[in-house]
């Protein structure tokens, strides 16, 4: 991977400090005995833009991989005139959210191997890992373990989210595979897995 891409990534995406304590874009929430590394927010346009850049610069404009990475169809010219980038990234299908994990998942192992943190796998979160959070947390905030001001936003508050049984959290807190897909009203966020931690 270009080296410059990754930099501009992990600048857009992770502070230091987050690159230091959790895998990268994460924050921390235990429930119970386990522990979630989960993104504070939903993915938004800013975030998918880096990956559409990465795509061109990588495959070039004309490619398959760049082609089909655009969310509903629309160009990156046209999402950075329509959507505000801080706005959550909606009008993607399930295989495209999985792409965009495995993308981000090789980029930050990437870097990691300068880092020592290790190989961190990026997923859409499952199902029981948003009951375990809806539960223990409640539906629209979640505390973060260290950092009580710091916290999960969005779920169930902001768009409905994409899960890796391919199923929809919608805003009620049901989980449902009737949903249209690609949707206005439909993203999503990751979870990451500290696969192998280097000591």
């Amino acid at each position: 991977m270009n080296k410059v891409i990754i930099s501009l990534l992990l600048v857009a995406f992770f502070s230091a400090n987050a690159l230091a304590i959790n895998p990268p874009g994460t924050k921390k929430v235990k429930i119970d005995k386990e522990v979630i590394y989960i993104d504070q927010n939903e993915i938004i346009v800013a975030d998918w833009l880096e990956y559409i850049n990465y795509l061109e610069h990588h495959y070039g404009k004309d490619s398959e991989e760049l082609l089909s990475a655009y969310p509903d169809g629309i160009t990156a010219k046209e999402m950075m005139a329509k959507e505000k980038l801080t706005h959550p990234l909606t009008g993607i299908t399930h295989e495209q959210a999985v792409e965009y994990c495995k993308w981000r998942t090789a980029a930050v192992n990437t870097v990691n191997e300068e880092t020592g943190l290790g190989k961190v796998e990026y997923t859409l979160p499952t199902e029981e890992q948003y009951r375990m959070l809806m539960k223990t947390f409640g539906s629209y905030e979640i505390l973060s373990e260290k950092n009580k001001t710091e916290r999960i936003t969005g779920l169930q508050s902001s768009v409905c989210e994409l899960t890796a049984e391919g199923s929809v959290l919608k805003n009620n807190g049901v989980f449902s595979k009737e949903e249209t897909v690609p949707s206005a009203n439909i993203g999503f966020r990751c979870v990451a897995t500290i696969v192998k931690q280097k000591k």
